[in-house]
């Protein structure tokens, strides 16, 4: 009995013993695979956040591209996120295609990698800048005033307030943005009222030139508007010099003023009809000039009557520039029977009022043009800019200013847009000669190897 008694002993701390070093192997096996599900579990996060902190990049360099172009990285820049946490990333420009340095003008690449904890992923997109088309077809800043019977065909609102008198009609949605308030606005189906609680940021006119005078002459410059009123070794950084009558005959401005004695120069356009012979000449019997495409500086505006000028838009962008900036005295006034656009395509002319003068839309024939009047701030920290409408005419383009007053008559305004910032339509961009506005995505993204 003792040694069976021992034998069986002996094999139940033997059996314990298996026991234990089964219980072992297992726990050590669960510990091991605890120990590698949290090991791929950490990296598997560190791969999410290292893609979330590339995209971040890519934001971040928008921003500051969209703030001021010309500070855009074409060397890489490093950014820990947040500060010494070890998390960061790297971040440069070049043009596209091709590479290299991005010189400001076209559109570009951004290459981002994001990094946590040695582990890199790097993306790269397209980005390009956009214009002001594609907002609003009216807009007033500070305040909006709309009466008569007017047709507003696309988006309008304010950041301030609005007041409607008479019956237009709405055809589009309408944002109160902002803090906006006044009277009740009711848009046509399926035009809708929108409350917004952030105001609509735009650019003023001096920065809109600013940042032509790099795009076509490569100024750094932060005079505004005025800059077109400036030139080098004797040569204008405008195009009034090639302002001729229809018979090609140079047209001289002087003091940067178009009115009555300007028209004295230009002969009188004695063609009944446009170059089809059947449609009627609209400017037949007027003393016309012609601007073709380029940047026109003006600090008096005055196109009426027996007057008119030929847009000849059809191979490039007419930009027509009223300043000076901040400067007054009496309001630049257009007659729409006095102008006649040859491409009828309001994203070919561009009116920029930049001065503190009113600037009066007026007459019954169509314009095809984009009217902005947005500037400042000046001395005494305010921005400005006034457009008044007058009359019967058609208006083919957007409507953007501080204050805008739309008074009598049923004149219509055509701007197939739904509100809000961001990009305008689908296009390529700006087209050439539209300053830009804001550098956002092309639609093209990838993730790359680092490069």
């Amino acid at each position: 009995m003792g040694h069976t008694d021992r034998r069986r002993g002996g094999m139940a701390l033997v059996l314990a013993l298996v026991a234990i070093l089964i219980i072992s192997i297992l726990l050590a096996g669960s510990l091991l695979l605890s120990v590698s599900h949290m090991s791929l579990s950490n990296l598997n996060n560190n791969y999410a956040n290292a893609l979330n902190l590339a995209e971040a990049g890519v934001n971040w360099e928008l921003w500051k591209i969209s703030t001021d172009f010309l500070s855009a990285d074409n060397s890489p820049v490093t950014v820990e996120v947040p500060p010494d946490s070890g998390r960061s990333f790297e971040v440069h420009v070049e043009a596209y295609p091709g590479g290299g340095a991005w010189d400001g003008l076209g559109p570009f690449w951004i290459i981002s990698t994001g990094t946590v904890s040695g582990v890199s992923r790097t993306v790269r997109v397209v980005a390009r800048g956009y214009g002001l088309a594609g907002l609003y077809a009216l807009f007033g800043i500070d305040s909006l005033n709309v009466g008569g019977n007017a047709t507003i065909n696309g988006a309008s609102g304010t950041n301030g307030t609005v007041q409607i008198a008479g019956s237009p009609d709405i055809n589009g949605n309408f944002l109160y943005c902002g803090t906006a308030t006044g009277d009740t606005v009711i848009p046509t189906p399926p035009g809708e009222v929108i409350h917004t609680p952030l105001a609509e940021s735009f650019p003023t006119v001096n920065e809109l030139a600013n940042l032509r005078a790099w795009e076509k002459y490569g100024v750094q410059t932060y005079l505004g508007i005025d800059f077109f009123s400036t030139s080098e070794g004797g040569v204008p950084y405008n195009d009034n010099a090639s302002i001729v009558d229809t018979a090609g005959t140079p047209i001289s401005i002087t003091a940067y003023r178009i009115g009555p004695q300007t028209f004295l120069q230009a002969d009188t356009d004695d063609n009944p009809y446009l170059e089809d012979g059947i449609t009627p000449n609209p400017l037949y019997g007027k003393r016309v000039i012609v601007l073709g495409p380029g940047d026109y500086y003006f600090e008096s505006f005055d196109v009426q009557g027996s007057n008119g000028i030929k847009i000849d838009d059809s191979e490039g962008i007419v930009n027509i520039w009223l300043g000076p900036s901040g400067g007054s005295g009496s309001a630049d006034i257009i007659n729409g029977n006095c102008l006649f656009f040859t491409s009828q395509d309001p994203s070919h002319c561009n009116i920029y009022q930049g001065s503190k003068r009113s600037i009066t839309l007026t007459g019954t024939m169509d314009m095809y043009a984009n009217v902005y009047a947005y500037n400042g701030p000046d001395g005494s920290g305010d921005y400005y800019g006034l457009i008044d409408i007058i009359g019967d005419g058609n208006i083919w383009g957007s409507v953007i200013g501080y204050d805008v007053r739309k008074a009598t008559g049923s004149a219509t305004i055509n701007f197939p847009s739904s509100g809000g910032t961001g990009p305008g339509g689908t296009g390529p961009g700006p087209a050439p000669g539209e300053p830009i506005l804001f550098y956002g995505f092309d639609r093209s993204w990838e993730e790359v190897d680092a490069l």
